[in-house]
């Protein structure tokens, strides 16, 4: 909450569109990355940004707020990614490779949100870890109807248990930030093209 004591004023939401939206935002991803949500104090944030504390609650009224922008600003891009892989007129099998691929290649060109997502969670408040859950069933669900349209399709082994097979990918792909690093041999697109190949894999051997 905002500290006893100071003024309340109209705030300005973090809606990314403004350049110092967009900084306050970035220096809280790198924040919280490098030193854990927990650790991070709002004083921190300000410093990063070169600015008082007092004006960063022009922005915010507390670090969660930090915290659940940054997550629905993912879950936005994510969401994206699975609406356009889905609406595509392919085979199931088809667009389940594109989704896990583009996904992963998400994850790999935004490490820091991306692990964010994955490890810090379980600061969110509430009501926020609600949304998250919803998020995360979104996702689920999405591969859970591709594989078994594959199945329907003759793409897919009929035996498979859609919903392991749907949290081993899942998991796998939520995992990539945690050993990813920029100046590994690998680049991006081969890594994410490789967890897209694998899945297939899972879904058809």
């Amino acid at each position: 909450m905002r500290p006893a004591g100071k003024a309340s004023t109209a705030k300005k939401s973090l809606d990314g569109g403004r350049a110092r939206d967009r900084e306050v935002i970035e220096a809280a991803v790198n924040l919280f990355w490098e030193k854990g949500y927990s650790a991070t104090s709002v004083q921190d944030v300000a410093d990063a940004l070169g600015m008082l504390k007092g004006s960063l609650y022009y922005y915010i009224d507390s670090k969660g707020d930090l915290l659940k922008k940054i997550f629905e600003d993912s879950h936005a891009e994510v969401r994206a990614i699975a609406e356009a892989a889905v609406a595509l007129e392919l085979p199931s099998i088809e667009r389940l490779q594109i989704f896990i691929e583009r996904y992963a290649d998400w994850s790999l060109l935004h490490l820091r949100r991306a692990s964010l997502y994955a490890r810090e969670w379980r600061h969110a408040d509430p009501e926020l870890r609600k949304v998250m859950l919803a998020q995360r069933q979104y996702y689920d669900q999405v591969v859970m109807t591709l594989i078994d349209g594959a199945k329907t399709e003759g793409a897919a082994d009929q035996g498979l248990d859609t919903k392991l097979a749907t949290f081993f990918i899942m998991s796998a792909v939520a995992a990539v930030p945690d050993w990813y690093r920029p100046s590994t041999a690998k680049n991006a697109q081969s890594v994410a093209r490789g967890y897209a190949e694998l899945a297939l894999r899972v879904v058809t051997a």
